[in-house]
């Protein structure tokens, strides 16, 4: 097992790096996700068919998995988030890599554009935006009202919830699930609710984006694409017929052309 120091606090990163020599790609999953699970997903797997092109490195979220999981929100505030991606490619002598986020991971693929730039080749976030997240929004909702019954339930009501929307998971799924941390969750989702928008101007921008959403994601659609419209070298595709939950899921038909060419530096 490998793991990274985060410079700013001392929390410890877990990370899993396929090696070989090809492009570094860092893969970070959504909420509740930890690496087992993000390594099964159809884009992880669809990048793994032609590992020899890139070198994937997986990596569980602070809260998440064998990474450290604080209780106190203020060490989920973006900035500290951030430094454990850089923590990642510092313990593995990498100075730039691409970063593929997925919901909770594509809200910290912002970050790492907003407060690392220097350290991206490219970004691709599927199914987040970086404004500030509405509290009274659909998903969002859900989710609060289950965190805050998680105080007496733990995580199971979050999961319920999840349930609710997207069908029962699979048994192997659902025991990861019910593994997390949910004191953890909480202070991560307090965090996120506060931070207000991740960047500050994306039309400053210099990176090359894609932003894949859900077009039935009714919670972060035309934020996503409007953040799209604003970085200057962004690319913005929509999954037709598909909801948040299902994202990270999904197949990759409709997104995986935009992710080679967004990997791959193609127009």
């Amino acid at each position: 097992m490998s793991y990274a120091k985060n410079a700013l606090d001392g929390s410890r990163v877990y990370f899993e790096d396929d090696g070989g020599d090809g492009a570094p790609v860092v893969f970070v999953g959504g909420f509740l996700d930890p690496v087992e699970l993000v390594r099964r997903s159809p884009l992880a797997q669809a990048l793994q068919a032609v590992s020899e092109e890139f070198r994937l490195i997986f990596v569980d979220h602070r809260g998440h998995g064998r990474s450290g999981k604080p209780h106190d929100a203020q060490a989920y505030a973006m900035p500290v988030r951030v430094a454990d991606a850089v923590a990642v490619l510092d313990e593995l002598g990498i100075d730039r890599a691409h970063f593929i986020g997925v919901s909770w991971g594509g809200r910290l693929g912002f970050g790492i554009g907003e407060h690392a730039p220097a350290r991206v080749c490219s970004l691709v976030i599927v199914g987040q935006q970086p404004y500030a997240i509405d509290p009274q929004g659909p998903l969002t909702r859900v989710v609060g009202e289950a965190l805050a019954a998680s105080r007496e339930e733990g995580i199971e009501a979050l999961v319920r919830a999840f349930e609710a929307i997207a069908g029962r998971y699979p048994e192997h799924v659902r025991e990861v699930y019910l593994a997390n941390d949910s004191a953890a969750m909480r202070a991560a989702w307090d965090a996120a609710l506060a931070e207000g928008a991740v960047a500050r101007d994306l039309r400053t921008w210099r990176i090359r984006c894609l932003i894949s959403v859900a077009a039935e994601d009714v919670g972060f659609y035309e934020q996503a694409r409007r953040a799209a419209d604003e970085i200057p070298n962004a690319e913005f595709v929509s999954l037709e017929g598909l909801s948040h939950l299902d994202v990270d899921t999904a197949g990759v038909d409709p997104v995986l052309p935009a992710v080679l060419r967004t990997l791959r530096g193609v127009s």
